[in-house]
């Protein structure tokens, strides 16, 4: 499906907690419904990025990987 990406957050090479301190930053700014993209590599970044969006209300729309980069695209509530 495609998406109208708000914001998007590239977080490519940063270790965790970064991706989902940036995404939480990010996510903070946006209206209600507005789409958050959040790019990273670090692996750890699987079960983080789905957890903080359970944990937080916020829903997760999907999520890819390709090459090493996950992709994920979180509603805000």
């Amino acid at each position: 499906m495609t998406y109208q990406i708000d914001v998007t957050i590239d977080a490519k090479g940063q270790k965790c907690p970064m991706p989902v301190l940036l995404a939480s930053r990010a996510a903070r700014k946006l209206a209600s419904g507005q789409i958050l993209l959040v790019e990273a590599t670090d692996g750890g970044s699987r079960t983080d990025i789905p957890s903080w969006a359970k944990d937080t209300g916020n829903e997760l729309l999907e999520r890819t990987s390709e090459n090493g980069v996950y992709r994920y695209i979180i509603r805000k509530k």
